[in-house]
């Protein structure tokens, strides 16, 4: 294949993937637009945000290594624009609701003319690395609860779940026995040690490495999706000693170079 040909492909490769933020920007502002967001479905668009401008940011890389035009660098700066903005707008409303979620949020639900007591709790969407943070926040406020029903509990358990959660127990009617029904297949599904175990060792082993030692903002990425496995298995009493050999290779291969080479350093110093 010719460079010219070479050239042609990568360009074409980068409008795909620049349609693709488009519409990912789009379905966001839509997702905000509406009276009540869903922060996990914006929590999956910001993911899928930040592997769109890593794939962008390397076709940009490749080309501009072929071919240097100021307009070319023009619209890679408008992009890139768009994303930042795109990915504060989510990361701002996820923040928001979560302060709001300690200090006002509440379920109202009417079970049978009767009043639900207040609760303040997260939804639930089906990612196995979260239901050991969800699940005792809801069996503390709703499933020992003995001033509920099972009814009332089983409808604040619906409330409470969406995506694949909520497609899990789509089944089941609002009766006592169903709740119990529904407990179960969440526990199965998603509550499974192993399953969470593994869930979370896949993400730490399938990270997208950051190349660049000025993107903060892959950086702060990669932290959060680290960090976010490394409580999930805490709350599963796994202590960090156990696995922590595993991390370094992974570190060593997702930060950028210039970071490693000062981890390095200060171990030796230290050591």
């Amino acid at each position: 294949m010719s460079v010219d040909e070479t050239i042609d492909r990568n360009r074409r490769n980068r409008g795909v993937g620049r349609a693709a933020v488009t519409n990912v920007i789009k379905s966001v502002e839509a997702e905000l637009a509406k009276e009540v967001s869903d922060i996990e479905v914006l929590q999956d668009k910001l993911n899928i945000l930040v592997k769109r401008e890593t794939d962008l940011q390397t076709l940009d890389e490749t080309i501009n290594g072929q071919i240097k035009l100021e307009k070319e660098e023009e619209h890679e700066l408008e992009y890139s624009d768009s994303i930042i903005r795109c990915k504060g707008k989510i990361r701002r409303f996820i923040d928001k609701h979560r302060c709001s979620n300690v200090d006002v949020a509440e379920i109202t639900r009417q079970v049978n003319n009767t009043k639900l007591p207040r609760i303040v709790l997260d939804k639930f969407g089906g990612d196995i690395r979260k239901f050991h943070e969800f699940w005792p926040s809801f069996e503390a406020a709703v499933h020992d609860n003995p001033s509920l029903t099972r009814v009332e509990k089983f409808n604040y358990l619906r409330s409470l779940l969406i995506r694949d959660a909520a497609r899990a127990i789509s089944g089941l009617t609002l009766t006592n026995e169903n709740y119990d029904k529904a407990v179960e297949v969440l526990k199965d599904g998603f509550g499974q040690k192993q399953a969470v175990i593994s869930a979370c060792m896949n993400t730490l082993l399938s990270l997208q490495p950051v190349r660049r030692i000025n993107d903060t903002l892959g950086l702060r990425n990669l932290y959060d999706e680290i960090n976010n496995s490394i409580r999930s298995l805490e709350s599963l009493g796994i202590d960090i000693d156990s696995y922590g050999n595993l991390l370094y290779p992974i570190l060593d291969r997702c930060l950028p170079v210039e970071l490693t080479l000062l981890f390095n350093r200060d171990q030796v110093v230290k050591g």
